[in-house]
């Protein structure tokens, strides 16, 4: 059963739609659906393997976990420390770390875990992408951990009832997948109580009782798994329409026979001979198309899309022939005892390797550019909240992202003052920068009253309101779409700023930061910074851009206006200190201003703060 020359065709389907989904081959966004197949023949042939054991009493678990160590870790090992050495080469320091979390989790096969938590499979998550694909290797180590187990279990109760309780838990694994799914969609799709069930699908085909193949069941399973793989979404999945390529799989591996038509297709030589080496190209592929499109601007082009994929395949046969045959027919670690040796130690390299990123002892080489740049981050993204306790306090700083920047350089001028922000919330009586209602949007609409509360309460004399003042606002609760801060929505800007000031108390000193030009106006080059952008390969950094393409060329000035027009609102203009007369700089006298896009370094937050402390003295 587990080398049927139908079961490597169907293999074979299930990583070529998966190589060019990951390619960004037009026509193929629902190719992810490929590993929706391969848990179901993975499932089948786990089934096959423990159920034909157990029916002869020759089963050990022992056995059982040695072949299941043999099929996969000889060949991952030396993916996950190639995949190291090239995030080590091409990434910058934050993104390193991320991919490092993600090696460290591949090693213990918990990496469905972090990427759960932390990204989704269809995000732009830069640093996880070259192991994104690990997280369903972990999710099949964790079924093969608890299978066994599950299936001495229910031997006891009957071995004729297997195949009810294989759809039994699949069931209750499949309505979990679908109700999780509508507001936790990445722990619907990471997860292995969700995802079980489609291992469960092909575990029941074998358990079932054989009727005989149908030549057309087998016409309709491989129609339903190509059909299947077109009417998937990405932004919905997992839903119902997966049912559609796991059904497929399960109609495939119990009907298509190399008598019939479907089976001599899937088991024409070159569909088996992708088939056997699928494992090493699933392996393989991700990791070099991610480093692709780590260093490559854009959409690569087609011709250098097909080098990777030829190169992935490749690799995947070498693996084939060089590491998976010779390991499991054990002419290359023959031994129990040398086996484990070699996947302990490599695991534990590669585990070593992503604690020692995570916790930045170890970092790429484009460290010593950031280095050399002072390309530090102004502030980390937490904490969001900062509340001296018993002490008087002076100021408070107020806003996004963009107020949060300039925390520790009020610190180091000013002394110890409090902080309110929330990233990427504009929030002022009467407007906010949400278009949706959410709970993030409900905390942001109400962070203006907490800055309210706190002045009053704790008798704050300054606030300081920095922001991202370019903006798209919108009107709660409604979320009517106002227009944009510098044109159509200025009017309702400006009352709100007036409510926020009557909402304080008489006397209330108020600071506003004006808009940092950002990087961002020099173009999508900038996207994660100048250290982020040295690492492409096909563009030209640039120093400095046209100061007429500032982001804050227009809101800016409206905001000099009001503030010149009331007397307890001071208006410091960030333009002034990181631009000249005719452009803004991103890169000034060998050190980087920005860390990403649109966010100061350390260093020019300090700057920012330093000028402006001058201008309107202490605080």
């Amino acid at each position: 059963m587990q080398h049927r020359r139908e079961i490597e065709g169907l293999r074979a389907l299930a990583v070529l739609p998966v190589v060019l989904f990951h390619a960004g081959v037009p026509g193929f966004g629902g190719g992810f659906a490929g590993v929706d197949v391969f848990f179901v023949i993975s499932g089948y042939l786990i089934a096959g393997v423990i159920l034909s054991g157990l029916g002869e009493g020759r089963f050990s678990l022992a056995g059982f976990y040695e072949r299941r160590a043999r099929r996969i870790l000889p060949a991952l090992i030396p993916v996950l420390l190639a995949s190291a050495a090239m995030a080590w080469a091409v990434m910058i320091p934050e993104d390193f770390r991320k991919f490092a979390q993600g090696l460290g989790s591949s090693a213990v096969f918990a990496s469905n875990m972090l990427f759960a938590r932390a990204t989704g499979y269809f995000d732009d998550d830069e640093g996880y992408q070259p192991l994104l694909h690990t997280w369903s290797l972990s999710v099949e180590e964790q079924f093969y951990i608890l299978f066994p187990a599950l299936v001495l279990l229910l031997w006891r109760f009957g071995r004729g009832r297997m195949a009810v309780w294989f759809g039994t838990i699949g069931a209750v694994s499949l309505v979990a997948c679908l109700a999780l799914s509508e507001h936790h969609q990445a722990l619907a799709f990471y997860l292995l109580p969700t995802r079980a069930w489609e291992l469960l699908v092909g575990a029941a085909c074998v358990a079932l009782p054989e009727r005989g193949k149908s030549g057309a069941l087998a016409a309709i399973g491989l129609a339903l798994v190509v059909g299947g793989m077109g009417l998937v979404d990405a932004e919905t999945a997992p839903d119902w329409r997966l049912l559609l390529p796991v059904t497929g799989a399960a109609l495939l591996l119990r009907h298509a026979g190399q008598q019939d038509p479907v089976g001599g297709l899937l088991s024409l030589r070159p569909l088996v001979a992708i088939g056997g080496a699928s494992y090493g190209i699933y392996l393989w592929h991700n990791p070099l198309l991610a480093v692709l499109h780590y260093q490559w601007l854009g959409q690569p082009p087609i011709w250098l899309v097909i080098g990777v994929i030829a190169v992935s395949v490749a690799l995947g046969f070498a693996s084939l022939h060089l590491i998976e045959r010779p390991v499991r027919e054990q002419r290359m670690l023959a031994s129990r005892k040398s086996l484990v040796a070699f996947c302990i130690a490599g695991l534990a390299i590669a585990l070593g390797l992503g604690v020692a990123g995570h916790l930045r002892r170890l970092e790429p080489a484009s460290a010593t550019e950031r280095d050399a740049l002072q390309a530090f981050p102004a502030a980390l993204p937490e904490p969001t909240e900062h509340l001296p306790a018993g002490a008087p306090i002076r100021y408070v700083l107020f806003g996004d992202s963009h107020a949060r920047q300039y925390f520790d350089a009020l610190t180091a001028h000013s002394g110890e003052g409090a902080m309110l922000t929330q990233a990427g919330c504009f929030s002022f009586p009467g407007v906010t920068s949400y278009s949706y209602a959410s709970k993030k949007s409900a905390d942001c609409i109400g962070a203006h009253a907490e800055l309210t509360k706190l002045v009053r309460e704790r008798g704050i004399a300054t606030v300081i309101v920095a922001q991202r003042w370019e903006r798209l606002l919108f009107q709660p609760p409604d979320f009517r779409q106002l227009g944009a801060t510098s044109s159509a929505g200025w009017p309702r800007l400006e009352a709100a700023l007036d409510r926020l000031r009557s909402s304080l108390p008489k006397n209330t000193r108020i600071v506003l930061i004006g808009n940092v030009p950002t990087a961002a106006a020099a173009g999508p080059e900038m996207e994660g910074g100048y250290p982020r952008c040295l690492a492409y390969l096909n563009t030209h950094c640039p120093t400095r851009f046209p100061i007429k393409r500032a982001e804050g060329y227009r809101i800016n000035p409206l905001l000099a206006r009001y503030a010149a027009s009331r007397r307890d609102v001071t208006f410091f203009d960030p333009q002034g200190v990181l631009c000249g007369s005719r452009d803004c700089a991103i890169i000034r006298q060998g050190t980087a201003l920005y860390v990403d896009n649109t966010h100061l370094t350390r260093l020019a937050a300090d700057i920012v703060i330093a000028r402006m402390l001058e201008r309107i003295g202490p605080i």
